[in-house]
């Protein structure tokens, strides 16, 4: 039976999606969207509440309520994933992305991945917020399929299944790519070198970086495009395109600045630097970055 739209809601649709192994409902959609069905019209109100494994363990009404037609079919779209996990690190707050997807756990490709998706993730995981966004380097190399879904977020959303989801990239992905993420209340957030941009945008602002668990602006003394190119792969946003001083300065912040990273440019990680020195914040120019 075809089922009317005045029969079906936000819980029917929990389950569903989750029957199917498909996940958690994407969006209810009418019958523009995948036609008008031929079979005979369910008319009863289906009332889930949401919980349920199967939907014939749903209650229905017991009368024919409504006056449905094909006009009225229901059509349902479903994320496909199920569950989402961090792997291989210390905790559950920090490690490896992996995600479900029809039963089957694959990892996430670092091209497909930004800190608005990890911010996310670390909530939905009751994580806290992200702090980094990491290369394989950190968590290892997974095995299996791997997922390059990309999850466009605009950070604010208290699960993954919420953000639109693009289902291709031109990304050449392998289990080298595979992505890992250090949420804030993870054991891992407490290390020397964690990053942020403190902008309008994610990939662009004042550089702060995490040193004895206390976040400090970055001053541009012997700062290179080696040290930004290190931070822009750390934060996920790919690669530098320019850096800069400037002289602003937040009193909510520390009066102490660092200065004195030295990198190759191979790291994934600012820690992996050599270490550098506190300074007063007056002493000079404070840096800013712009990531691709």
């Amino acid at each position: 039976m075809s089922v009317c739209d005045a029969a079906f809601d936000q819980q029917d649709a929990e389950v569903v999606c989750r029957e199917l192994d498909c996940g958690a409902p994407v969006q209810v959609l009418g019958e523009d969207a995948f036609g008008k069905g031929d079979a005979q019209m369910w008319t009863q109100e289906i009332q889930c509440r949401g919980n349920e494994s199967y939907i014939s363990f749903c209650p229905t009404s017991s009368s024919l309520e409504y006056n449905c037609t094909h006009e009225n079919d229901i059509g349902l779209l479903c994320s496909g994933y199920s569950d989402l996990r961090l792997v291989n690190g210390p905790d559950v707050c920090s490690g490896r992305v992996e995600r479900q997807y029809f039963s089957k756990w694959g990892t996430v490709c670092d091209a497909c991945w930004d800190m608005r998706a990890a911010s996310v993730l670390c909530r939905q995981l009751n994580c806290g917020i992200a702090v980094s966004v990491v290369g394989s380097d950190w968590f290892g190399e997974g095995s299996g399929e791997i997922w390059a879904d990309v999850f466009d977020c605009d950070g604010n959303e208290t699960k993954l299944s919420e953000c639109s989801v693009s289902s291709w990239s031109r990304a050449e992905c392998s289990h080298r790519r595979d992505v890992g993420v250090v949420c804030s209340d993870s054991s891992l957030a407490v290390r020397d070198g964690l990053v942020r941009l403190s902008g309008e945008r994610q990939c662009e602002g004042e550089l702060e970086v995490s040193i004895h668990q206390v976040w400090r602006r970055v001053l541009l003394d012997s700062w290179s495009l080696t040290e930004s190119s290190v931070v822009c792969r750390q934060l996920g946003c790919g690669s530098v395109l320019n850096f800069s001083g400037s002289s602003s300065s937040s009193p909510e912040h520390s009066h102490e600045c660092v200065t004195g990273f030295q990198c190759s440019g191979s790291e994934a990680h600012l820690g992996n630097c050599s270490s550098p020195q506190t300074l007063n914040c007056s002493s000079t120019q404070q840096l800013s970055i712009t990531c691709l």
